[in-house]
């Protein structure tokens, strides 16, 4: 029974490659069809892991955990839409960082309920944060425009999540779960890095897109298998 999650988590990398096979520069239909189903398959990660670990307690956190997936689907399918429509390209972009911002929210939530508080990842995480804004904005001049205060509010959500769960990680004696609830967030933030190049630097070529997207669903997926792992 304990193979449920990772059976769903074969699906889930198969359905990743032919996604990866039919996406584009320009998106399309089918690209946007099989990254949807890719999306749906980390929350059935997620659903069996669940299933199979019936400890009573977990159950607040799979909700959250449950509900920061379900909106990291809604992020995927408005971000590929504004690749394939154009002319709506900012009103998508502002749609999918509100969506992960709030699934980022839920993952923390979930970290610091089950977790606890540390003065020291909130401050981790308000530098991080301003590093990662002020090297894209003055080193790499990136324009970020009328999506300047979503990229703040999102780069602090990000980072503060990545802190907290390498402070779970850390202080739990590296549990699996917390492990890879540590290694979901570290690739999650890289694979934001590389997201926004392919945004602000024109570089969206096959390489960067493959490159972008195992890096967040390989994030994703682990911050789902977590829940099959975890003990109270």
């Amino acid at each position: 029974m304990n193979l449920y999650p990772y059976l769903v988590l074969l699906l889930g990398a198969i359905s990743l490659i032919m996604f990866l096979i039919a996406r584009d520069r320009n998106g399309s239909p089918a690209a946007l069809l099989l990254k949807t189903i890719t999306s749906f398959l980390f929350i059935g990660v997620a659903f069996t892991s669940f299933m199979v670990n019936s400890i009573q307690e977990v159950t607040t956190f799979f909700a959250l955990i449950m509900m920061g997936l379900v909106c990291g689907l809604i992020g995927d399918i408005v971000l590929d839409l504004k690749i394939m429509y154009k002319e709506s390209s900012s009103l998508y972009q502002h749609g999918g960082m509100v969506a992960f911002f709030v699934g980022h929210v839920f993952y923390l939530a979930a970290l610091l309920i089950y977790f606890g508080f540390s003065w020291m990842a909130l401050v981790a995480a308000l530098i991080l944060a301003i590093i990662i804004v002020c090297v894209s904005k003055f080193i790499l001049k990136f324009n970020f425009a009328e999506h300047s205060i979503d990229t703040y509010a999102y780069s602090f959500a990000l980072s503060y999540m990545m802190t907290q769960a390498c402070y779970a990680a850390i202080t739990q004696g590296y549990t699996t779960s917390t492990v890879l609830l540590a290694a979901g967030a570290i690739l999650f933030l890289l694979s934001d890095l590389v997201l926004v190049m392919t945004y602000y630097d024109n570089k969206d070529s096959k390489p960067f897109i493959v490159v972008n997207h195992v890096l967040y669903y390989a994030a994703q997926y682990a911050i789902a298998l977590s829940i099959l792992y975890l003990i109270v």
